[in-house]
């Protein structure tokens, strides 16, 4: 394999669409559609629902199953891959990666690595209360891929095991230190 032919260098905004959420704090239901934000990245999981009516009024474009959501106010470039096929909503605070012809765990895993993460801080307005980037600035920043499908896959997939692998242990930790107190 020639290394050196497989990966190259390439804007983000060639890989994948990109949009944002709305702009406008909703009107919150006791259920409904899952409304997500920048402090539920982690988990893609929301107790904030907005109506089916709201849900089709306000998102042309919303996240589906391998899409990337990825923070942009307040914690800028944090990733998660959406893994569900149900509808989702998400706020302005949220950015919304659709994936092109690239595996979406890849590419989250290359939106964590250390040249990427400094084009997103040359990106980030850090003056502005909080942090933010603009959503036109993120197709703008330079990531390194691999051209190889296969290779994506498995680089991809070995990094999803390693996360799920991560939270199992934390799990496990806090339950083991919440049975010692």
């Amino acid at each position: 394999m020639n290394v050196e032919n497989d990966w190259e260098q390439r804007k983000l905004g060639e890989l994948v669409g990109i949009y944002d959420g709305v702009h406008q704090t909703p009107d919150y239901q006791d259920s409904g559609i899952m409304f997500l934000s920048v402090e539920n990245i982690a988990t893609l999981k929301s107790e904030k629902y907005i109506s089916e009516a709201a849900f089709e009024r306000d998102y042309k474009v919303y996240p589906e199953k391998g899409d990337i959501l990825m923070t942009r106010i307040g914690d800028v470039g944090t990733t998660n891959v959406v893994e569900t096929a149900e509808k989702v909503a998400f706020y302005v605070s949220l950015a919304l990666l659709k994936p092109n012809g690239i595996d979406s765990y890849f590419l989250s895993n290359a939106m964590k690595t250390n040249p990427f993460l400094k084009g997103l801080r040359e990106r980030t307005l850090v003056t502005a209360i909080p942090q933010k980037i603009n959503k036109d600035e993120i197709g703008k920043i330079d990531i390194f891929i691999t051209n190889n499908d296969e290779e994506q896959k498995k680089i991809g997939a070995y990094f999803h095991n390693l996360d799920n692998l991560i939270t199992l242990h934390q799990r496990q930790h806090k339950l083991h230190l919440n049975m010692l107190l």
